[in-house]
Parts: C-alpha cells; sequence; structure tokens
C-alpha cells in the first residue's frame, strides 16, 4: 500500500505533518497499485454526502443544505536506488442543494523528494500547490460577512519545503535544518482579499540528543520574514502587517516506549511588527502531541499549542490556544470507532472591539470495511462557538456518509 502524505492549508500547522490531506480519517482500505514504467500507482476515489444545519456559520436565520462532495485522487512513488518520491493529485467538487453559487472544485498537487546519500546525511524536499476555497462564514467571511458576497473566496498557495539531516536516530546527537517558503494569493473579490496575499519564509535548525532507548531531548529555532503584498489596513493608518516571528523551544520526543509515544516543545514567541503603530508579542508557546496505545487496536491521542497567527479580520495577529483530544478504536478487523474533541481560544490582538472567540468541535465517526477496496463510514460533527461580539458565535451540526473505493 502506498503511504499517504498529508498536508494543512495554514502554514503554521503544516510543519508537524506530511504533504496532502487526501482523507483525515484513518481507514482499513488497502488500495491495490498499478505500475507504470518506475512508478506505483494508487487511485482512490471518496464520496460524501452531507447534511449541514448551518452553511454559513451564522447566530440566526441560518441556511440548512445537503451537500454532494466527490473527491477522486491518485498518488504515484517510486524508489530509485538512494531516492524515493511520491507524488499525489486530488481533485474535490462540492455541490450545494441550497445555493449553486457555493459549489467549487478545488485542486491539491503535492510531491516529495528523499535522498539518503548515507545514514548520516539526508535531504528531504516537498512542494504543495492548492487551488482552493474558503467556505462562506469561514476565514476573512466570517459572520455577516458571509452574506456580502456572492461566492466563495478562492486562493492559490504554493509551499516549498528543504531539510537537511546530519546524523541518524541511532546516533547520540543529530541536527536538521530546514528552509521553507509558503505564498499565499487570493483570486477574487480582489477590493478586500488583496490586503491579505502574504509570503513566508522560515528558517529552521533543531537539535536532538539522545537520552536512551527511543528518547530524545531537543533544541528548536525557528524565523519567519512575513511579508504582505498590500497594505492591509490603510484606513487606520497604522501600517502594514509585516512582521518577523522567532520561535526558540526546547522538550523532549520519544517513540514506542511501553504504550506511548510522541513530542512536547515548550518555549517562548517573539512577534515583532515593522510598523511601530502594532503592537509587537512576546510569550509563552507549545507545541505537543502525544499518543497512548491502551492496546495495539485502541489509541488516545492529545494535542495542543499556543502560537500567534495572522489574523483574518481585525487586529493585528491571532494568539491562538488549542487543546484537542480523541480516541480511535478497532472493534474488529472491519469496524472502527473515532470519538474526537477541541477546543480553539483565539485572541484578536490588537483589535479594537477586543473580540475573543472560543470554539468547541466534537463529534463521532465510525467506519466499516466491506471490502479490501470498499469502505463506508458515517460520521456527526458539532461546532459551537462563542464571541463577546454578537455577529460570531453560531452553532453548526453536520452529519454525513462517507465511500471509499479503490482498485
Amino acid at each position: 500500500m502506498l503511504k499517504e502524505i498529508t498536508e494543512d492549508i495554514h502554514f503554521s500547522k503544516w510543519l508537524g505533518v506530511s504533504l496532502l490531506i487526501f482523507s483525515p480519517w484513518t481507514s482499513a482500505m488497502d488500495p491495490a497499485s498499478f505500475r507504470v514504467g518506475v512508478f506505483e500507482l494508487a487511485p482512490v476515489i471518496n464520496f460524501e454526502q452531507r447534511y449541514d444545519t448551518n452553511l454559513y456559520s451564522q447566530p440566526r436565520n441560518e441556511t440548512e443544505s445537503w451537500v454532494t462532495i466527490l473527491s477522486p485522487s491518485i498518488q504515484a512513488a517510486t524508489e530509485l536506488d538512494t531516492v524515493k518520491l511520491l507524488m499525489g493529485y486530488q481533485n474535490s467538487t462540492g455541490l450545494y442543494e441550497a445555493s449553486s453559487a457555493d459549489n467549487y472544485s478545488d485542486n491539491k498537487l503535492a510531491g516529495q523528494l528523499v535522498w539518503e546519500l548515507n545514514h548520516r546525511n539526508q535531504f528531504d524536499m516537498k512542494a504543495v500547490y492548492i487551488d482552493g476555497h474558503e467556505d462562506r462564514g469561514s476565514g476573512f467571511s466570517q459572520g455577516v460577512n458571509a452574506i456580502l458576497i456572492d461566492e466563495p473566496d478562492t486562493y492559490e498557495s504554493i509551499l516549498l519545503d528543504a531539510r537537511y539531516t546530519y546524523g541518524s536516530e541511532k546516533s547520540a546527537g543529530r541536527v536538521v535544518f530546514n528552509l521553507t517558503n509558503y505564498d499565499l494569493e487570493f483570486t477574487n473579490h480582489r477590493d478586500y482579499t488583496q490586503s491579505r496575499d502574504h509570503d513566508d519564509l522560515t528558517k529552521g535548525v533543531t537539535f536532538y540528543w539522545g537520552i536512551g532507548g527511543k528518547t530524545d531531548l531537543l533544541l528548536e529555532g525557528r524565523h519567519t520574514d512575513i511579508e504582505y503584498q498590500y497594505d492591509p489596513d490603510p484606513a487606520s493608518l497604522r501600517g502594514a502587517l509585516d512582521s518577523t516571528q522567532t520561535k526558540l523551544h526546547a522538550g523532549l520526543t520519544w517513540e514506542a516506549t511501553g504504550k506511548a509515544e510522541g513530542t512536547i516543545k515548550l518555549g517562548r514567541t517573539q512577534k515583532d511588527f515593522d510598523s511601530d503603530l502594532r503592537n509587537d508579542f512576546s510569550g509563552v508557546s507549545w507545541e505537543v502531541e502525544v499518543e497512548w496505545s491502551l492496546k495495539s487496536y485502541s489509541i488516545i491521542s492529545l494535542n495542543t499549542s499556543r502560537e500567534p497567527r495572522e489574523t483574518n479580520g481585525g487586529g493585528s495577529f491571532i494568539d491562538s490556544e488549542l487543546i484537542g483530544i480523541d480516541w480511535a478504536h478497532d472493534w474488529n478487523d472491519r469496524f472502527s470507532s473515532k470519538v474526537f474533541y477541541s477546543l480553539r481560544d483565539d485572541t484578536y490582538e490588537d483589535s479594537l472591539l477586543e473580540r475573543e472567540d472560543k470554539l468547541e468541535t466534537y463529534g463521532l465517526r465510525v467506519d466499516y470495511s466491506m471490502r479490501r477496496w470498499f469502505d463506508v463510514g458515517l460520521s456527526a460533527t458539532i461546532n459551537d462557538k462563542a464571541s463577546n461580539q454578537v455577529q460570531f458565535p453560531y452553532e453548526r451540526s453536520r452529519v454525513s456518509l462517507h465511500f471509499s473505493v479503490s482498485l
């Protein structure tokens, strides 16, 4: 089975994962592949029929709709001596019964090349292109802005990442250098979306020191230059949102030690704006991902983080804290389930109305593997958002029937 690569469109989130999210859920399905030249190709088709109780995430006068989503994808992999290459493409098309104006067709293209010169030297290069959209009621169109536009905001993003690792997991120490560029440009509603176009360049280094078994201490530093293409706030005369962001973390990472594995990072983040009229940020930040294996077929996962994120509305940035937990359980070879919960607390720093949002998300998904090449699933997700601003709270429920088909 070809190994899946995953990616999140938000720059600050993608670093802990791989490249391309073809499906956010694990699956018992084992797609067969076929050979074309030196590549093994594995196509998959995902189909979802969803009922959404609040299409635009509004506090009142909710719009309900059935949504049909078809997502065909294909992945290609090959291994040539010391080089491994993985590529993937996915199209996702959504059709809304209540509003054809919200129909979309997104495209994702990704590639990853791993070149292991020897056991002490390795290069890892990744590239992701996304031609996507933001649903009305999300991103910049939250609250009343959702009904002020006639179609979703669309964007193009390009992410390029290069990493060099000196040392191996078996050596006493190893160091990882990385250089990452993320470019985001919106492609419609340019009268206001142009202010959100930005380019981020991150330089980072992480040092690992083995302290026994598969456990390492780590020290990590990341520096990001964030450059906006247009002044997003000319009326206030506060200057552009251009800034630099520096993270210094120390922590611990371990693999398959007893019943737990994960990474814990704790430190500080400094965000300095080019404009003297914006308030800088300096505070504690963390990134935690831990898994406990109650049994080989039952896993509890915990993740929590705090970081400054780029604003999607008022203020200079978002001070964002997140905690999430889920329990994945395989009841037998065919039937599996996942229960999940997350809470995100977003404070819009330097905003005129001192906005603060709290978003709870929880739900359940069950999957049944009818055949090696065919899975069926049912999921229910509830969003409950609170805010000190009257236009942003909402409740939203989505119930979906899922099908996945492969060779």
